[in-house]
């Protein structure tokens, strides 16, 4: 369970680092709501092709598994909103946490006990890959910028 929350601790923490990037083409300026969402669906159809490939999703269940996806990036698309900025960061990184431990949990309703391990793993190395782009861990490399 520790090696779940921790995932999802990073993946939030990925999100959120990803969201303070320049935009493409534009040095130090910040996405639009368009192109975020943008590049939010890009992350989801990555995200659902490698988890059909990892886990050898049937068909029917790549079909569950990218509808809790869906829905669970529509939530996080409107924590994103205009009129959710300047508010408690805090707060807005807690829903963000919470909407990720309700997306892994249902993911892993609709898996094989084979599959949830892979999944749990897969989870772990998406936080090291985050980590190796990152300079390494938190406060290490170079400065984060966010949440």
């Amino acid at each position: 369970m520790k090696k779940v929350i921790f995932a999802v601790a990073a993946l939030v923490l990925a999100v959120n680092v990803g969201m303070a990037q320049p935009a493409e083409g534009g040095r130090g300026q910040r996405a639009n709501p368009e192109e975020r969402q943008q590049r939010m669906e890009q992350a989801a159809t990555r995200r659902s092709a490698d988890l059909r490939e990892k886990l050898a999703l049937t068909p029917a269940q790549s079909a569950k598994v990218d509808s809790v996806n869906a829905k669970y990036d529509k939530q996080q698309i409107a924590l994103f909103s205009p009129e959710n900025r300047g508010g408690d960061r805090s707060a807005m990184r807690q829903k963000m946490e919470n909407i990720q431990n309700a997306r892994v949990a249902e993911v892993k309703t609709q898996l094989t006990e084979e599959q949830r391990t892979k999944y749990d793993q897969w989870m772990s190395d998406q936080q090291k890959e985050r980590q190796n782009r990152q300079g390494g861990a938190r406060g290490e490399g170079r400065p984060q910028g966010g949440m």
